[in-house]
This record gives structure tokens, sequence and C-alpha cells, in this order.
């Protein structure tokens, strides 16, 4: 039986907004290079970047209903996103800090072009820990073969 799975090399933009309480919003913009993998009919992205000289590698789980974003290095991350369900038992860790998030998905999206050679994932999220919001979250992936 043939395999299904593949990995193209894909450019990828990131795109986030973040509003803390009481504070102004954030914008941060990220281009970067990455993989694009097909594994058991899902799709995936996964990329490295540096802060503060520390490596984090990231991995995406590219779906319209459940999706997943987990970090490991420097930050260690698990945030999965469900639509239109009860939250989700998330957790974030740097260094010896580490703590249980609750995530609450507002808004998933997510589009491939015909041919797949690129897509939008987009997700508006909120996070809570121990009963307080830490902040609403929006944030935007553009990957493509070639450029962006």
């Amino acid at each position: 039986m043939e395999s299904q799975d593949s990995e193209r090399k894909v450019n990828i933009r990131l795109h986030s907004s973040i509003q803390h309480p009481g504070q102004d919003e954030e914008v941060h913009e990220l281009k970067l290079l990455g993989q694009l993998i097909e594994k058991k009919g899902k799709s995936y992205l996964r990329y490295e970047e540096q802060q503060s000289g520390n490596l984090i590698r990231t991995t995406v789980k590219l779906d319209a209903e459940d999706a997943l974003i987990m970090r490991k290095g420097a930050v260690n991350m698990r945030l999965p996103f469900v639509v239109a369900a009860e939250d989700r038992a998330g957790s974030y860790g740097n260094g010896p800090a580490s703590f249980n998030l609750i995530v609450k998905t507002h808004r998933l999206e997510h589009k491939e072009e015909q041919g797949g050679t690129g897509g939008e994932f987009k997700v508006h999220y909120g996070l809570h820990a121990d009963g307080s919001p830490l902040g609403t979250y929006k944030l935007t992936i553009t990957y493509r073969e070639g450029t962006l």
C-alpha cells in the first residue's frame, strides 16, 4: 500500500495580535521558512525560530475543527483549539516556570489553496490561568511554496 505522506518546504508569515487586560494591543509579524507536512490525511506546519538566542520548534496541526499548536525548546507550550466545544486544557512553560492554561476558542479557520501549494490558518482565542483572563489572541499563519 502506497503512503500519501509528504513534506514540502514553504515560506511562512505569522501575524499575531495580543490584547492583555488593561493594556494596549501588541502586534507581531514574523517571516520564516518551514515545512508543510501531510500525514495520514492531516496537514501540519513545522518551523523553528530563535527567541533571545534560544531555539523553539513549533508544530501546528492545521484544521478548521480541531487544531493544535505545540512548541518545544526554550518555550514549551500546548494549545488545543476546538470550535463550539467546551474549553480545552493547555499548558505553558518557560524554563523552570510552567502552568496550566484554559483555552477558549472563539474562531478557527483553515483554507488551502487549490493545488495544495499553500493556505491560511486563523485562530482567535482567549487564555485563562487560575480563573483569570491572560489575554485575547488572534493569529494568522499564511504559508506557500515559493515566495509570500
